[in-house]
Order: C-alpha cells, then structure tokens, then sequence
C-alpha cells in the first residue's frame, strides 16, 4: 500500500515537488495522500509489528507413517483443531499438555501462559500471540501531561495510586506520539507503536515511513521529527533500569552504540579501530548509562595507550590526538509484546518479582512497632506493607549502611499504593521540608504527627542511612562533605540527628501503617 501512493520529490513532478514550501506541503496534506520523502537519499527500512508466528498441526504426525521424530510442530489431530472431530476413540492426540505439545506451546508463546481454546484460536489465526498478550496488558490509559514516566505498577495491574499517580497509565512501557496543528500530543495506534519500537531500538534506521491519519510521512529518528522538522515527535517510556528507583524487568534498559563510518554501528562493549590503533574498548554499556543519567556532560577513559571521551551533549565520541569525532547514540533493548506480558504473568504468586501486598499486623509486629514508638503513644491499628521490588531496592542500597527506623507523615489513602510505589520524591508536605527538597523522616513520633494530613496516622520506615552532614533548606540534592566525599543525606544536627533527609528513595522502605 505504501509503494503505490505518490511522493512529492519523486515521479514526474519531482523537480517541481521538491521546490515546494514546506507551508504549502501541509495544505496539499490535508486534501491528498503523499508519502513525504526527501531530496537526498536516506537510510529506510519498513518494518513490521511483532505478530509472532505460531506452528501448526504437524503434517506426518496426521498421516499414515506418523512423524518419525522430534519436530517443531504440534502432534495433535487435524480435525480436532478444526472443531469436528469429538470421538473418544481417535487414534491421534487430542491433549495439548503432552509434553511434546507443551514444550511447543513453552517455545512459541512468548512466556505469557496458554490454554487450549486460546491455542487453537491461535492455530486457526483467528488472533495472534501478540493479540493475546495486548489483551493481558489491557488496563487503564492515562496520559499526564508534560514529561513523565510510565507507570509500572498499571502494567503490572492495578496501580494503587489511581488518578493521583503522577506516571503515564498505559498498556506498553513504551508509547509513542506526534504533534499536532495545536500543539497537542496525539498517540498512534498501537500496531504503529510497536512497529516503531521496533525500529528505534536499531540504531541502523534513521528513519521510517509511518501512517499519520491518512497519509505517510517519515520520521527522523535523530531529530525525531515529522515533515522536515516541522513537527515534534516524543517517546515515552518506563523508568531507566539504572535511574534512582528499582523498578524490575518493566524498566526500560539502554544500550549504547558508537558509529564506525558511515551509519556501521557497533555495540558498546566493541572495538574501535582509529590509525594505527586497534584498542579493545570495553566499557560497558551500564557504565555510560550511569554517567549520562547522572548528568555529566562527558565521561573520559582509557584504552591502551589512548584517551577517549564521550561527549553526551552532542553525542560524539573523541580520541584524542585524533580530529574526527565518531557519533554515538543511545537506543533502547527491544522487547516483544509476549515477552512484556509474560513478565506480569503470576505476579499473585508470593515469589513473583512485582508481587506486593498488605495484611494486619501480626502479634510479633505488634510488639516491634511499639517498641519503636517508645511509649509515646498506643496504637489502635498497624497495617503491615510488603513489596518484592522495594525489598530488592533497598538490598541494593543498604550495603555499608546502618539501618535506622523512622518516621514519615502518611502519604494518600491507600496502603496498597505505598507498598507498590515507596515514598517518593515530593511525597513529603511542603512545611515539613526544612531541610532541603529530599524525603524528610523523622526519630519523633510527634514530630511527623504535627506535620500529617490526618493527625492521627504515620509510617514506620525502614531507612539505609551512610554519610551525612547539616542540610539547608535551598539543598536539592545531597551536598558534598568537607573531604570532598559525595554524602547520602543530610540532617538537622550531626552531633545528634533527629530529621534524615534523602535524596535516593532505594534507601527507603515503608514498612508499617500507624493509626493512633
């Protein structure tokens, strides 16, 4: 469908299309059906959606000599795939879980979880398994505005938060959209998204033809821009696997790649061949990510006998004593539909990586909350909180730390939420921040009660606290020491802390929910 429509700066008017304004490109848009393509040639490539292909009804297996062997291809009756055969005497298999069937069905389903009626639809492509792992992830959509993350506890299930959350609800951890005449943000549809995904995650496409409502146009990956810079395009996704928050496998993992000549591209860890040199370059990839999300505006290493830098501001890379620069870019890992739902998949399970719950506090937590509360007042309900995720954040974090238990004013209504999410950035009321922007806990009860929506509830949190000096109220991260040490957190008095102010929520476990 593509091929046949008609391109301005190409066919028989091609001269006379390619000296037409871009103003005037728009109008013909809205009354005709172009394929915009520019002058000077460029790097495409179409690409299609993850529709994964399922195998069929083995064909020996139907017939009289039988399959011979091991076989990619499902050993069960024809017939009874078709939905007529009923008899109880077949001499062919009608049991999907045999184990020759289920190690196909393991193979080919992407890891999301099968039952025979949803095979057989399959079969008889009467959907796909990427259609039924959209359906898996089909929860609430919301899209906030201005710039922000998606939310992975929405595709996950259901997000504690709800319309409070400040994360995009949507069905992927990946979304793509356009500008429009007004400046909005309009979505494509989702076979579109994921042919995008797809083709961004490769840093060989610069660009590709995509349909905008009813014509196609090309997008310019390194500009990400529609109609020769006119229009804006935008990517939105998870959270970074290596920003502040441990978010699991739904986070979205980078990889970066360096260019050797023209648009041949080479993973980070590669080598780099420059002159004479022939340097084996192993920085790892995890290793850039780390420095780019610190904000950095280079990272300098060596090899051999040779200095690199990395340029993130103009995304070049530098040896020096050499002129040329190399570009580099930063591309996301590609992740199919089925892979995505299959992550979600029996997250009831006590084991699963985004399990979380909330119960009542059992007599032995009891007995350990109030000790901490140190008499100063009685409880009259404990509500306990658990999360695999934040578990797993905080082991990452508390290694060299002593552990403390603090206090923090409730945040929302809804416990569910707090174990999903934590305590996050901004979660602390404004009055209550005296000490900076960070997350404030507190050693006093009273204290955080005076500073509590409702007065009458607080959070037990569990805190990984290392280095710290005095905070100031214009702090917005954690400063560093007197030797020159980058501290975790501040607080109101170092001879003897009773604010903590942190920066890193990974530090932070909310553990108990006290209502006085």
């Amino acid at each position: 469908a593509m091929a046949s429509l008609p391109t301005i700066s190409s066919g028989i008017n091609a001269e006379y299309g390619q000296r037409l304004s871009v103003p005037l490109i728009k109008r013909l848009l809205k009354t005709s059906k172009f394929v915009i393509r520019p002058p000077t040639p460029i790097l495409f490539e179409k690409c299609e959606s993850d529709m994964l292909s399922f195998p069929k009804v083995c064909e020996y297996y139907n017939s009289e000599t039988g399959c011979l062997g091991s076989c990619l291809f499902f050993h069960l009756c024809r017939r009874f795939v078709q939905g007529i055969c009923h008899s109880e005497t077949c001499l062919l298999s009608h049991d999907f879980k045999s184990p020759h069937n289920q190690h196909i069905v393991k193979i080919c389903s992407g890891g999301i979880p099968m039952e025979a009626g949803d095979i057989i639809r399959v079969m008889n492509s009467q959907t796909s398994v990427t259609g039924l792992a959209l359906n898996m992830l089909q929860h609430q959509t919301r899209i906030q505005p201005g710039d922000a993350e998606i939310c992975v506890w929405n595709l996950v299930g259901d997000c504690g938060k709800g319309d409070t959350c400040p994360f995009h609800h949507l069905n992927l951890p990946f979304w793509w959209q356009y500008e429009t005449d007004e400046g909005e943000w309009e979505s494509w549809d989702t076979d579109s998204i994921l042919i995008l995904e797809k083709a961004y995650s490769n840093p060989i496409i610069r660009t590709v033809e995509i349909k905008v409502k009813d014509m196609i146009v090309i997008i310019d990956f390194p500009t990400m821009t529609i109609l020769d810079g006119e229009y804006r395009v935008r990517r939105m996704s998870t959270a970074p696997a290596h920003a502040s928050r441990h978010l699991g496998s739904l986070a979205t993992s980078f990889h970066w790649h360096w260019e050797e000549v023209d648009n041949v591209w080479h993973e980070f860890p590669s080598c780099v061949t420059q002159g004479k040199h022939f340097p084996q370059l192993e920085l790892p990839s995890h290793v850039i990510e780390l420095a780019f999300l610190s904000g950095a505006p280079k990272l300098q290493f060596n090899i051999s006998d040779s200095t690199f830098t990395l340029l993130f501001g103009g995304m070049q890379m530098k040896e020096e004593g050499c002129s040329n620069m190399r570009k580099i870019c930063r591309r996301p890992i590609h992740r199919t539909v089925p892979h995505l739902a299959g992550l979600v998949s029996g997250k009831e399970d006590p084991s699963h990586e985004y399990y979380s719950a909330v119960e009542e506090a059992s007599p032995e937590d009891w007995e350990f909350v109030v000790k901490q509360l140190n008499g100063s007042r009685k409880p009259t309900s404990i509500t306990k909180m658990s999360s695999n995720i934040i578990d797993k954040q905080l082991g990452k974090c508390s290694k060299g730390r002593k552990m403390k238990w603090l206090f923090h004013p409730v945040v929302g209504k809804d416990a569910i939420a707090l174990a999903q999410h934590g305590l996050l950035l901004g979660d602390t009321p404004r009055e209550m921040q005296q000490y900076g922007s960070g997350v404030h806990l507190s050693t006093n009860v009273e204290h955080t009660l005076h500073f509590s929506e409702s007065a009458t509830s607080v959070l037990l949190v569990e805190a990984a606290v290392g280095d710290f000096v005095r905070g100031k109220a214009t702090d917005t991260a954690p400063p560093v020491s007197h030797d020159g040490k980058q501290v975790h957190c501040c607080v109101n008095n170092v001879s003897n802390p009773e604010i903590y102010v942190f920066y890193d929520v990974q530090c932070l476990r909310p553990k108990y929910w006290i209502t006085f």
